[in-house]
């Protein structure tokens, strides 16, 4: 093997092949269920489901590959959704999906009810403490197996915040704001 044959593969591996620019991700594909094809499918909104019913066709992207999947079946399973492709027959086609990610045309978008949203829509929203006192602004959302996680920073000051009701206490996007209650000692 040549010498920096791994670096290049790595390099590549980490480009993005699709320009997702006018698209938002809705879904993640995590897993497979059974033996007749569903998908386990990660949401990265309050609205999936309903997003999903919404789309006769839904594009999943993998690696160099994009596909339109028609949506057979779509059910909550605990904290993620069991999807069944009309294209996906059994559990062998099923496990090719895996790492798949469902991204939409922003203007496919459904219309949000008071309280829901995307969240694309949180990053760059200010963060604020029940008393009113600026905690930072959302810089990115991470994901992890029992919540998802508020990425906050003021200046060089980072603050994690997990994303359930018992520290997220309202969003209000209209007004670009964020309030929460925090614990003594998560403001480091």
């Amino acid at each position: 093997m040549k010498r920096g044959g791994i670096k290049s593969i790595l390099d590549r591996r980490k480009k993005r092949f699709f320009d997702h620019k006018g698209e938002v991700l809705i879904g993640r594909v995590v897993g497979v269920h059974g033996i007749k094809g569903e998908v386990k499918v990660k949401p990265e909104s309050d609205v999936f489901e309903r997003q999903m019913e919404a789309l006769e066709t839904i594009p999943l992207y993998r690696g160099t590959k994009k596909e339109e999947l028609k949506i057979e079946s779509i059910r909550p399973y605990k904290d993620i959704y069991l999807v069944k492709f009309k294209d996906v027959p059994d559990r062998t086609a099923a496990e090719e999906r895996i790492g798949g990610e469902i991204w939409i045309d922003k203007s496919k978008e459904v219309e949000l009810r008071e309280g829901e949203f995307y969240y694309h829509q949180l990053i760059g929203l200010e963060v604020v403490d029940e008393n009113g006192e600026r905690v930072g602004e959302i810089v990115s959302i991470m994901e992890q197996p029992a919540s998802h996680i508020l990425v906050v920073r003021d200046g060089e000051k980072e603050v994690l915040i997990p994303f359930i009701g018992e520290f997220v206490k309202s969003v209000d996007l209209k007004e670009g704001k964020v309030v929460v209650s925090l614990l003594e000692g998560m403001r480091s």
